[in-house]
């Protein structure tokens, strides 16, 4: 799709403002390149200014360096258009599946008619708001972005949860590595914060059980670090254990999310922040790391193995590849670190360990 004239002064206009350019090449596709001869002012806030107003005008750019050192202005049109009907169909399909899931749990402590509701709530509530958290941060950094998509899966009778979660089409990348790093970082602490008291009323509304009445096989074998420091709050006798209710069972499976989505890989939630502060290097480096611990830990652990397994299948799908954030060499800041020591604490509250 090309550009008109008229848009075309229009996004010349708009770039004069903050860079002065020459050499303008069409790379086909709505694309185009520009070579920048001089900034005015400050880089960072300039291309800030800049990617705002172009986006804005349905244009993404990007701030590249050439190898002689000098800069280039990309500038890719993109679709401001989002799919409401594949939108609709997706979350009710979803509702469907999940609702179905939930039937299954009624015969756990807590349950009965309103089983199926509760597990509904109590996993696409934090679900949704992990997208929220991102599509919030996205909106305020003027990122181009689809809506939240739920994606179906089979119920947990055929032996699936009903869900693979939810998802935001970013359409361009932010604008600076602090954007990049909060955003990435918004989902899994909204949806975290959301799972708690989704795991407190169901920690309330489950059964204390003897230890000798849980049939062999039954018992987790492993929970997120954050369960058991929420267990404190349940009184426990010596020789009893937990029984999860479908509440206690949803934010479970929210928290053992939210560590997948924080494994630094590829455009992984976790991906964006660790690319934001290490650089694509960095950024790679860590990435193997992270995936050979996670297979290697599976030999004593199966549920971290499942972990590794997917994120090697992701690192593989995207060869580890992350653009990083729109203006190349962008270095972190306060807000930065804010959001990777966030990250942090996160993935320690969200690390499956022996139950």
């Amino acid at each position: 799709m090309g550009t008109s004239a008229q848009q075309q002064d229009i996004v010349d206009q708009t770039i004069s403002k903050y860079v002065e350019v020459a050499d303008r090449a069409e790379l086909g596709e709505g694309a185009s390149r520009y070579k920048v001869v001089d900034v005015k002012g400050d880089l960072t806030s300039s291309f800030k200014g800049l990617y705002r107003e172009l986006v804005r005008l349905g244009m993404a750019p990007a701030l590249r360096r050439d190898n002689d050192g000098s800069l280039a202005l990309i500038l890719v049109k993109y679709s401001q258009k989002s799919n409401a009907a594949l939108l609709a169909s997706l979350a009710a399909l979803t509702i469907v599946t999940v609702y179905i899931s939930g039937l299954a749990l009624a015969g756990l402590p807590g349950g009965g008619m309103l089983t199926p509701i509760l597990y509904l709530v109590g996993l696409l509530g934090p679900l949704l708001i992990h997208e929220s958290g991102h599509w919030i941060f996205m909106r305020r950094f003027d990122v181009p972005r689809s809506p939240p998509y739920l994606i179906p899966a089979p119920p947990l009778q055929l032996g699936f949860l009903g869900t693979l979660g939810a998802v935001i089409n970013m359409k361009w990348v932010p604008a600076t590595a602090d954007e990049l790093a909060m955003i990435g970082v918004a989902g899994p602490l909204a949806g975290f914060l959301a799972a708690i008291p989704v795991a407190l009323v169901g920690l309330h509304t489950s059964a204390i059980v003897p230890a000798s009445a849980v049939p062999p096989g039954s018992s987790l074998s492993v929970v997120p670090v954050i369960m058991d420091l929420l267990l404190a709050f349940i009184h426990t006798p010596s020789g009893y254990v937990v029984e999860m209710s479908p509440l206690t069972f949803a934010a479970y499976i929210v928290f053992f999310v939210t560590f997948l989505n924080l494994i630094p890989v590829g455009q992984l939630d976790g991906g964006h922040v660790l690319r934001a502060a290490l650089g694509e290097k960095g950024h790679m480096t860590i990435s193997l790391l992270f995936v050979a611990v996670l297979l290697v830990s599976g030999i004593y652990m199966p549920t971290l193995g499942l972990f590794g397994i997917i994120a090697l299948f992701l690192l593989l799908l995207t060869r580890g590849r992350h653009p990083g954030p729109a203006l190349e060499g962008s270095r972190l800041t306060g807000l930065g670190v804010v959001a990777v020591i966030i990250y942090g604490i996160l993935l320690a509250l969200t690390l499956p360990v022996p139950s």
